[in-house]
């Protein structure tokens, strides 16, 4: 019984060494990451997509194979936690808009609005807003689209503009009037386009008043 207990390991560090070197024999890598430690999942990467010829003829003559090293930094590129999509990859962050990467905001965005170009500059710098807006969307958008309390909702969470500095006033069936601060309405005339198309209901005139 004493020699069992002897061999085993007790502490934290050393399960995490031990752990680690059965990784290493498992996995392997004969590359580096960025920060000149090892990383695992290279190897296992393009073994897992290539065929065992083609890796061998890069082992005898990397020059004529380019390939592998192409496969090895791509997934470095994906799962980098700087660049990429993160080696641990927290799948409740990515679809969660408060939290996801940004650069899966622009697909939201266009889930959102389906067919409209966020990769204009002007609406590229609204992207950031979508996590804001995205917060109760279905409450305060969707379920009362068309109405004035979805259209101060959506310039006032995605375009950005402030809350006191807007007001919607339906002054009949057939036309909604914004009104907004003085300072405020060449900047959100830039996007009366993107509000007729999206939150304005068809055949509703749009008219603006200075508060």
């Amino acid at each position: 019984m004493i020699l069992i207990l002897d061999n085993q390991i007790l502490n934290v560090e050393g399960k995490s060494e031990f752990a680690s070197g059965l990784i290493s024999n498992q996995l392997g890598s004969n590359f580096n990451d960025t920060d000149s430690t090892p990383w695992l999942g290279d190897l296992l990467g393009t073994e897992a997509l290539l065929p065992q010829w083609l890796l061998k003829a890069y082992q005898d003559n990397p020059r004529n194979v380019t390939i592998v090293p192409f496969i090895k930094y791509y997934f470095r590129w994906l799962f980098s936690q700087e660049f990429g999509y993160g080696a641990q990859l927290n799948w409740e962050n990515i679809r969660a808009p408060l939290y996801m990467n940004s650069i899966f905001l622009e697909a939201l965005a266009e889930f959102y609005f389906p067919d409209f170009d966020f990769s204009v500059p002007l609406y590229k710098n609204i992207l950031p807003n979508i996590r804001k807006f995205s917060t109760k969307v279905d409450q305060n958008y969707f379920n009362i689209k068309g109405t004035p309390q979805a259209i101060k909702y959506l310039i006032t969470t995605l375009l950005g503009f402030d809350w006191n500095d807007i007001f919607i006033v339906s002054t009949s069936p057939a036309v909604f009037e914004i009104q907004v601060a003085s300072d405020q309405i060449l900047e959100l005339q830039k996007y009366e386009n993107f509000l007729k198309e999206y939150a304005i209901p068809a055949g509703v005139v749009l008219t603006y008043k200075v508060i």
